[in-house]
């Protein structure tokens, strides 16, 4: 028999190990009248306080696929302030494995890291979680979608108010429509109260085995219908660096019909570099730049570690060093373990010595070591992405909307998706975007036998990569002020003097082999764009994903297609607000 599983946030048990299969199925779906509830319904949202385990969810994902036809789809949503990690989900489930048809080993295999966000998996055709890793109180007000079932879980209201709070009940009222139904083990008179003032016809019933009594209900509240978004099936994508790639192979994976065009070849501006790695944008606090970063950095990982299984983009798994290289860094870095929600397991302030332990060379800083990075090379991750559409180098002149479709230089599509960068504004209905071009140039050199022994990543206001076959990759300038394709000695020097600066036995005897220059678009606020273009029907953008760009622009891809395929919410509402063109209209 397993051990039962058990929580040291609330001193309490998850459920009793001997029964806990058969409770959640009976509180949870029985209580719910699942399966009966989601016949005869092509879409069907559950909501979930408390994921725990994962043991209401796979019996859900189980029940669903085995009881409505592939064309029916669950979306699961479940909060989780305190998640466990993969190795106890496996202790505390394996002995029921054999129920769940190879779901718990599904499950286990996409379980996301421990990082604070929203974080979506598309685990089967039928089946999406969204697993949102954040206190439920502040993150159910960003949730939007409308939901048809609540599994309320978690500890009793004794053990964690918190999750049975004034707020909690609230928003479930609002997200919930006539025919919502909840469940949930506990007969606490707050419990009650809370959602019979949300809008819930309340009862008791019998709970389960010993337990005397439980709550269930239904929202009775007259509510307007959803509207069910028109799907476009023909796809425009103008630009064929990154951001576009990874739209066409978001797209593509949904069955859509996806044209790429490019005037200059994939790749061929900023995504076109040799390597390039894979870190979120650090900030201080948790805001909108942490809900979306971080989900941006699990989301691009994934993406990538399973494109390199089949493919040959350079990926390495080498983590990365952040230097605390002067004490603003020393202070955001702290504040970033301190509030965004990761587990030390995915991100610790660490010493000058372990980082030498860990780095394989001398390191004289405290680091903020992230072990999950990656490092990979843009150009050949763009080439592999884009393969599943229609590529058509041409530079498009205009695009037209007519009536409900668009016409690109002629060719009719039912939507448009602007990824070119920098070269969106020459689009009237993006031209007043407030973007700029920032050129980066890299160098490229040969390493020493010394250098040869670095084992991760550095970063310290510049960059420097994992050495390979005897060359490195460091990097980058920032110059908002220069419009220079040309390769520049004197940048080389500066991209070598920085180095110098933080690690000087590493920068000795450096000389620039080679290089690249490109340009990156960024918005003036240096968030990235990404939406649709106000009162332009199914015309869309995906750009200025700066020096961050790898990771933004997949996430970018996944929120997108989300969207045109009118899927459920995948990212808070407020970050959505954040990253939307239309945040910069008066």
């Amino acid at each position: 028999m397993s051990e039962t599983p058990y929580s040291d946030h609330f001193d309490d048990i998850y459920f009793a190990v001997e029964d806990g299969l058969t409770e959640s199925k009976y509180v949870f779906l029985e209580k719910n009248n699942l399966p009966e509830g989601w016949q005869g319904k092509d879409k069907f949202v559950i909501a979930e306080t408390g994921f725990g385990t994962g043991l209401n969810f796979l019996c859900a994902w189980t029940a669903f696929e085995e009881t409505t036809n592939p064309a029916q789809h669950l979306h699961y949503y479940s909060f989780e302030k305190y998640p466990l990690s993969k190795d106890d989900i496996q202790k505390y489930l394996a002995h029921w494995s054999g129920e769940f048809g190879g779901r718990l080993e599904r499950l286990i295999a996409e379980y996301p890291l421990r990082i604070g966000g929203w974080h979506t998996l598309r685990l089967t055709p039928q089946v999406t979680l969204t697993v949102i890793f954040d206190d439920v109180n502040r993150a159910i007000p960003q949730l939007e979608t409308p939901v048809n079932c609540w599994f309320l879980d978690g500890h009793a209201p004794s053990k964690n108010p918190d999750m049975w709070s004034e707020t909690v009940f609230q928003h479930i009222g609002r997200l919930s429509r006539e025919g919502t139904r909840f469940a949930t083990f506990t007969s606490a008179g707050i419990v009650r109260r809370g959602l019979q003032a949300a809008g819930f016809t309340v009862s008791k019933t019998k709970g389960f085995g010993t337990k005397k009594e439980m709550s269930i209900g239904i929202f009775e509240q007259s509510t307007r219908p959803s509207y069910q978004k028109q799907r476009p099936q023909k796809i425009a994508i103008i630009g064929g660096g990154i951001a576009g790639a990874a739209m066409s192979d978001s797209l593509v994976q949904r069955g859509c019909d996806v044209m790429l065009f490019e005037k200059s070849g994939l790749a061929s501006g900023g995504s076109g570099n040799e390597r390039g790695l894979c870190n979120p944008r650090i900030s201080a606090h948790r805001g909108n730049e942490a809900d979306f970063y971080s989900p941006a950095f699990l989301a691009a990982t994934r993406r990538l570690k399973t494109l390199s299984k089949g493919h040959d983009i350079q990926l390495r798994a080498s983590g990365s060093l952040h230097l605390l290289s002067d004490e603003a860094k020393a202070k955001r870095y702290q504040s970033f373990v301190e509030h965004w929600g990761w587990h030390s397991d995915h991100a610790r302030i660490i010493s000058a010595a372990e980082s030498t332990e860990i780095a394989g060379v001398p390191i004289t800083q405290d680091s903020l070591y992230m072990p999950d990075s990656i490092m990979l090379s843009p150009r050949k991750a763009t080439e592999y992405l884009a393969q599943s559409a229609t590529l058509i180098l041409k530079d498009i002149q205009s695009i037209q909307q007519v009536g409900e479709k668009w016409h690109v230089d002629g060719i009719e599509f039912d939507g448009v998706i602007l990824c070119g960068g920098y070269d969106v504004i020459q689009f009237k209905e993006t031209r007043d975007l407030p973007l700029e071009k920032v050129r980066g140039q890299v160098t490229k050199v040969k390493t020493s036998a010394f250098f040869n022994q670095l084992k991760t990543n550095l970063c310290y206001g510049g960059y420097a990569s994992v050495p390979d076959n005897g060359e490195t990759i460091i990097g980058s300038t920032f110059q908002k002020w220069l419009d220079e394709e040309n390769l520049l000695p004197e940048d080389d020097e500066d991209n070598i003097s920085k180095l110098r600066e933080v690690a000087p036995h590493l920068a000795e005897g450096l000389v620039a082999i080679g290089g690249r220059a490109s340009f990156r678009c960024a918005a003036k606020d240096r968030a990235p764009v990404i939406g649709q273009i106000k009162d332009c029907h199914n015309l869309y953008i995906s750009t200025a994903h700066g020096s961050h760009g790898i990771i933004s622009s997949i996430m970018a891809a996944e929120f997108l297609t989300a969207k045109i395929c009118g899927e459920h919410q995948i990212l808070p509402t407020s970050t959505e607000k954040f990253i939307s063109p239309s945040r910069f209209k008066k």
